[in-house]
């Protein structure tokens, strides 16, 4: 083997060796990213429509991570309504900003799978509040750390916006309160009937 042979294949082994640290690296990273998925807390703001309340939007603060977040904060990007009704937009009060509450407070600590849910409103007067705009709350909050180094503030930014809602079922689906009204109605025939024997 001549002395250029050896050159090269010293050459090819350490890119070799370099190209194996890059790939054991690159697992390593992947790995740890995928296990901080598995066990950091990720918490999110979203509106929804209120299975129980026909018409009424809330507001749901969540923790859908898998551990519990803590010093939960949240920041508007503009004006956010509180309390704002009226199914129809022209016969809807001007609603105030939002002021109260926990969005506005704060959550000291915010478990797995934990919620708060906020009554927002409707969709007319939170219409005439916000428009067609989204709103962007920042969340920021803290997970547990056990290395010192490590990054503990975690950060998320949820849209919020009402023009989704537009022409979406607003029918009452609240069976329970339906089938408690339908045996009162039985109960209350039944006694009629009772009392006319």
């Amino acid at each position: 083997m001549s002395p250029a042979d050896v050159h090269w294949s010293a050459i090819g082994a350490f890119w070799a060796s370099i190209a194996a640290a890059i790939i054991a690296v690159s697992a390593t990273v992947i790995n740890y990213l995928f296990f901080r998925s598995q066990v950091d807390p990720h918490v999110i703001v979203y509106a929804t429509a209120d299975e129980k309340r026909p018409s009424i939007i809330v507001l749901v603060i969540e923790n859908v991570g898998k551990s519990m977040a803590k010093k939960v904060t949240f920041r508007f990007s503009s004006f956010f309504p509180k309390h704002a009704f009226g199914i129809e937009e022209a016969g809807a009060a001007q609603p105030e900003a939002m002021n109260e509450g926990p969005l506005c407070t704060g959550i000291p600590s915010l478990g797995p799978g934990a919620k708060r849910i906020i009554t927002w409103g409707q969709y007319g007067g939170l219409h005439k509040a916000l428009g067609d705009k989204s709103v962007d709350i920042t969340i920021d909050f803290e997970r547990e750390s056990r290395f010192p180094l490590s990054h503990r503030r975690l950060r998320v930014i949820c849209p919020i916006d009402v023009k989704s809602f537009e022409h979406t079922d607003a029918s009452d689906h609240n069976w329970d309160k339906k089938a408690a009204k339908e045996l009162e109605r039985i109960a209350n025939a039944l006694e009629k009937a009772a009392k006319a024997q």
